[in-house]
């Protein structure tokens, strides 16, 4: 995809390279994407019914690398932007950004299966293997999901490469082709210094009912800890989030039989707000991650403002005061139980805040036992 001085479909660059425009998310959602090898073109056929998942968090940062506006925590677009910028520049990196995040969501998606590490070197496995088992013994859900990192070093692994291209390659029917054509990849790796080391190839965070997966990527969490948020935090915060949407695809059917709300992005506020509601009673309770509020606030406060003011939008999140009322009604439930130590069950915890969520998209300072 060509750059020009002056402006190009994927942004616009001025000729001092200071990035006036970024519509990353574009690029990445795309379903069918291709890499250029001599004459033919390396193209990746999905399944029709992939992607059914939670939104995904690399959307809340590429579809937002613009510019600050009072719905943007301007720390966090710098952070954006520090890694955006040179990779826009990079002209094999931003060749192969679409076909490289779709990899190594693939990936993640249907393949690794395999023993978990999370963070770059694996340090961060004992906190998420701590917070998984908490998670599991706090909603009474043992054993029943699925926790993946996702890392850019499966962009450097020919074996992970060659099971994509095998299973989704248009026109690929051996091992040995896919092989050929990992080969490819790997020699495109060596002519960048970016491929596949930017945190942006490694930016997935969401959870899908497909074998009841989630899946947080190392530079998801890198991004957002260098915003100003404690690295444990970021780490506990999205697979705390990310598990209450396993709880709302588990009773899907009784807690929302024609949806959550007949507007669409109602719909979709709706359920993150109880999200954010959720994880944010577990991340406080004495008998979930034990963090104060003012810790955990540290990551709703940084990570949620990223920006969403799309009131009208099927992807709109609730504006980040509304994600801070939602996750304080969580710290409040976990710090004034008047039975200290006692969980709620799934089906309380949810009562509640469908009995309060009123009280968090229009002001109030009284919450419904």
């Amino acid at each position: 995809m060509a750059l020009l001085c002056g402006g190009a479909t994927f942004l616009t660059v001025s000729c001092e390279n200071e990035i006036e425009e970024m519509d990353m998310k574009t690029v990445s959602a795309r379903n069918a994407v291709g890499l250029a090898i001599g004459q033919d073109n390396l193209v990746l056929n999905l399944p029709p019914d992939y992607g059914q998942m939670s939104e995904n968090l690399r959307n809340a940062i590429v579809g937002e690398a613009v510019a600050p506006s009072e719905c943007y925590n301007t720390q966090f677009v710098a952070v954006q932007r520090k890694y955006a910028v040179p990779l826009v520049a990079d002209p094999v990196a931003i060749q192969n950004y679409s076909l490289y995040t779709q990899i190594n969501q693939i990936y993640s998606y249907f393949f690794d299966r395999g023993e978990q590490y999370f963070g770059a070197g694996g340090e961060y496995t004992q906190l998420m293997t701590k917070r998984t088992r908490e998670l599991e013994k706090f909603w009474n859900m043992p054993g029943e999901i699925i926790v993946n990192g996702q890392h850019v070093a499966t962009l450097e692994n020919r074996e992970a490469l060659a099971d994509v291209i095998e299973a989704f390659a248009e026109g690929v029917t051996s091992r040995e082709q896919a092989y050929a054509i990992a080969d490819v990849l790997l020699a495109e790796n060596a002519k960048s210094p970016l491929l596949p080391e930017s945190p942006y190839f490694s930016l997935d965070g969401f959870a899908t009912p497909y074998d009841n997966l989630i899946v947080i990527g190392d530079g998801l969490v890198q991004m957002v800890s260098e915003s100003g948020v404690d690295a444990d935090i970021v780490w506990t915060g999205v697979l705390a989030h990310e598990w209450a949407h396993q709880i709302q695809f588990k009773n899907m059917g009784t807690w929302y039989p024609n949806g959550a709300a007949a507007d669409p992005a109602e719909d979709t506020r709706y359920t993150e707000l109880e999200a954010d509601f959720l994880a944010a009673y577990y991340m406080t309770h004495k008998r979930g991650a034990t963090y104060n509020s003012k810790r955990v606030a540290q990551f709703f406060e940084l990570f949620f403002q990223v920006g969403d003011c799309g009131f009208s939008s099927p992807t709109h999140h609730g504006t980040p005061l509304q994600r801070m009322a939602a996750a304080q009604l969580g710290f409040n439930l976990a710090d004034n139980a008047q039975k200290q130590g006692h969980i709620m069950s799934i089906e309380e915890a949810h009562r509640y805040f469908v009995a309060n969520v009123g009280k968090i998209v229009t002001p109030a300072t009284v919450y419904v036992r």
